[in-house]
């Protein structure tokens, strides 16, 4: 069956999982919602900055993401949309990404089944890509994972269900702009290499150098940001690896299957997926056909699993390959199916699932959260502020989003990250109401910062009382954590202290 074929006959499959995991995202929290710290970076950047500061001078000074993302989160704010808005952009590109996958996975079955997938497994199928723990939670994000994903399962569709070279051609430039979103993108090339020069044995002049030239081209602000980065920044590329590698793998593994929402002390719940999936990934590679599609997708797991065993542990940026292991589960499941082991299939299933649904219930109102800063009821923080200022009100925080969200409808005082109050303290300015929001951050590590900060609090403090301090947020898992990684951490996420 052709893939516009198979598109043709699955359209209520696939409407099916849209409709599901909009809904299951919007139920969960998603969209509507306070941003998380990455997402007050991508925000200040695109008020800060021209599109033109963002092409040229931000690849050269500030991280390691190539600007593509960022200029599209910018054209949307330039259109008026707000923050809702685009994270509803950012979804719909991850919902793509979803149903790109979930067609080829049912493409590539019916090509090995000589005929469409059971009712069973369609229904699976929709189940399985619309509750996408990683997809749920990190779907509708302002940030590089939602395009790249798009990309990656287009460049996927592109390459491997066309009859004609034209097409395929066409992946080469869509990889090239994956390249020039996440420099991720050179595992999927590296992965693509294996597949088509060690597996399938292909070369062709005429189509190569073409290929591999439109891929160029399309990576050239991916090519242009890494070359910066490697050059000047390097000590920044280190500090995105985790020097415990089995640290790293167990982070990997927890945050990717548990949608990045279980806690360490729920790892439980996900074990028996990820021992699913396992067997499924084993059981998809093809001894006799080493051409097999399939192939390409274990290829491209295998290298991230290496990125892993080197210490990336930051599973929210493999969101791309979310899709990728909903389609080998699916193709997995329907060749128990065809085996007649259905009973073995709802067991395998209802696995998978539980620990899909416990992830999805945890991202926004958990009490064990993978992040911290995940779970925090900022709106307790607001809530608290507004009913107790009274006359100028200074408010630090170590935590970005209070800051980010106060300063949007608050003219009657001072508001900073950190050290941002500083251009605020004179002799001649006076506040009646003190608000400090104190909780471990990514600074808490850097003494002399710390000492310097707390400092900063004893001189803003001085003379003052105070008169109320809550607790926001709860983390359950906090003393487990610390004994895990060395590090103090709280049980109360934030604390806010009130002075006058």
């Amino acid at each position: 069956m052709s893939y516009a074929a198979c598109a043709r006959a699955h359209v209520i499959d696939l409407a099916s999982t849209l409709f599901l995991f909009v809904v299951a995202s919007v139920s969960a929290g998603r969209v509507w919602r306070f941003p998380f710290d990455d997402e007050i970076y991508t925000l200040s950047l695109i008020q800060r900055y021209s599109a033109l500061t963002l092409l040229t001078v931000f690849p050269k000074q500030t991280e390691v993401t190539p600007p593509l993302p960022y200029l599209l989160f910018y054209g949307l704010h330039q259109l008026g949309l707000s923050e809702g808005g685009m994270r509803l952009c950012s979804l719909a590109m991850t919902a793509l990404a979803l149903v790109l996958l979930q067609l080829l996975a049912l493409t590539l079955i019916a090509d090995r089944n000589r005929a469409a997938g059971a009712p069973a497994t369609r229904l699976i199928a929709v189940i399985g890509f619309a509750l996408t723990p990683l997809a749920i939670s990190q779907g509708d994000a302002l940030r590089w994972y939602p395009l790249f994903a798009l990309l990656i399962a287009l460049f996927l569709t592109l390459y491997l269900v066309p009859r004609d070279g034209a097409a395929r051609l066409c992946s080469g430039a869509v990889l090239g702009l994956a390249g020039s979103t996440s420099l991720l993108a050179a595992l999927v090339a590296l992965a693509l290499m294996a597949y088509r020069y060690g597996l399938e044995r292909r070369f062709r002049w005429s189509f190569d150098v073409s290929y591999w030239l439109l891929a160029a081209a399309g990576a050239g602000l991916g090519v242009y940001s890494a070359v910066w980065t490697f050059a000047t920044r390097l000590a920044v590329v280190h500090t995105e690896f985790e020097p415990n590698i089995l640290r790293s793998v167990l982070t990997d593994a927890l945050g990717f299957f548990g949608g990045d929402a279980l806690g360490v002390s729920q790892a439980w719940i996900v074990a028996p997926a990820i021992v699913v999936f396992a067997i499924a990934a084993f059981s998809q590679i093809d001894r006799k056909h080493p051409g097999n599609p399939v192939h390409l997708l274990l290829l491209m797991l295998g290298s991230a699993a290496v990125m892993a065993l080197v210490g990336f542990s930051k599973p929210r940026s493999f969101l791309f390959l979310a899709p990728v292991v909903a389609a080998l589960l699916t193709l997995f499941f329907d060749g128990q199916l065809q085996q007649g082991r259905a009973g073995r299939v709802l067991v395998q299933v209802g696995l998978v699932l539980a620990a899909a649904v416990a992830a999805i219930a945890n991202i926004d109102f958990g009490t064990h959260p993978f992040k911290r800063n995940s779970v925090i009821p900022y709106q307790n923080v607001l809530d608290f502020i507004h009913s107790n200022e009274k006359g100028g009100v200074l408010i630090v925080s170590t935590d970005p989003v209070v800051p980010w969200e106060l300063q949007k409808a608050h003219d009657n005082g001072c508001i900073g990250y950190f050290f941002e109050v500083e251009r605020c303290l004179n002799s001649v300015q006076r506040y009646d109401s003190v608000f400090v929001i104190t909780g471990h951050s990514d600074l808490s590590a850097n003494a002399a910062v710390m000492q310097k900060f707390h400092e900063l609090l004893a001189s803003i403090t001085a003379g003052r009382r105070k008169v109320a301090t809550i607790p926001v947020g709860l983390d359950e898992d906090a003393a487990l954590k610390s004994r895990l990684t060395g590090v103090p951490l709280d049980r109360y996420i934030l604390t806010v202290d009130l002075y006058r």
